[in-house]
């Protein structure tokens, strides 16, 4: 769109894409080769336009060229492993960056808000097919990107209103992305969650690809009774779907498919997982509600150990 100037955050393949670029296979975008990024699976820092474009290997190389628009945290929402807003602190000037969160979960924005009460506190929900190996991108389904402003008291409402907004329209300026201002994004974090709450956190559990989860039986005994209580809870939050939305999520991943959920391969990478915000959120809101979920639970309970697992693991290294 040539509306922004961006600085990239990378952490693993700083050395790689600072040397060759990415290269780029994307529905959205075409193929592109030896491109050096706008965005990054770390952190994107939209600045002034008066910056030039920068791939940086840390946030305190990234503050040097502050203050910065807008903050974007693209890492995992990973509560119990490490603090988002301890991470970006060095490069949000309060009162000046809005942070725009692109991660699952729900109430992932209340840390943000209590660290930085004088900034815009946006949230994002993102449905898109990518892998990421090396320098190499994958882009496989068409972006769609939900954003809207999770609300607080520390700003006026019409300020944190109009940061959104032109966060959206310089998005969606750069094409073909479906960049969507949400009024409510709470109600996408909640739409996401079917999915994200049943086949990415089951098919983790079972080592199984989401076609295989179903052809191998998984529908009736764990994934339709999974996504029935995540219908209950969503409707008990005030938060109403069409009666038909438990089948249409199982309906929209057919059985043929062979993808694997991020968190599955999270698993297999040996990287910690996204339980709290998928899992842990939506219960502790179905407690709040009275709700019972068994599956739910039992899934949330196992992972956990799971994750104990794999920190520990981290830790010997």
């Amino acid at each position: 769109s040539k509306r922004a100037k961006v600085t990239a955050v990378l952490r693993s393949n700083y050395d790689l894409v600072s040397d060759k670029g990415f290269d780029v296979d994307s529905i959205d975008h075409g193929k592109l080769f030896g491109w050096k990024p706008s965005t990054s699976k770390c952190f994107v820092l939209t600045v002034t336009p008066n910056l030039t474009r920068i791939v940086v290997r840390s946030l305190e190389d990234a503050a040097q060229g502050g203050p910065f628009d807008y903050v974007v945290v693209a890492m995992k929402a990973l509560p119990d492993v490490y603090s988002v807003p301890d991470i970006i602190r060095p490069v949000v000037t309060p009162g000046v960056s809005a942070i725009v969160l692109i991660q699952n979960g729900l109430d992932i924005e209340i840390p943000l808000i209590e660290a930085f009460p004088e900034c815009t506190i946006m949230s994002g929900v993102s449905h898109t097919g990518t892998r990421i190996t090396g320098n190499f991108v994958y882009h496989e389904d068409r972006e769609k990107l939900f954003i809207g402003a999770h609300y607080h008291s520390g700003l006026p409402k019409e300020k944190q209103t109009e940061a959104t907004k032109l966060y959206v329209e310089t998005y969606a300026a750069g094409g073909p992305t479906a960049c969507t201002y949400a009024e409510d994004i709470i109600f996408y974090r909640w739409r996401k969650l079917f999915w994200n709450g049943a086949f990415n956190t089951l098919c983790t559990l079972t080592g199984l690809d989401v076609g295989s989860l179903q052809k191998g039986g998984g529908t009736e005994t764990l994934l339709r009774p999974a996504l029935l209580e995540i219908y209950e809870v969503t409707k008990a939050a005030g938060y109403t779907f069409p009666e038909d939305m438990v089948e249409r999520t199982i309906r929209d991943t057919p059985p043929s498919s062979p993808f694997k959920p991020s968190m599955q391969v999270d698993l297999e990478k040996g990287n910690p997982l996204e339980i709290e915000p998928i899992l842990g959120g939506l219960l502790n809101h179905a407690k709040e509600l009275g709700v019972v979920t068994p599956i739910l639970s039992t899934a949330y309970n196992v992972l956990k150990l799971v994750q104990w697992k794999l920190i520990q693991a981290k830790k010997s290294m």
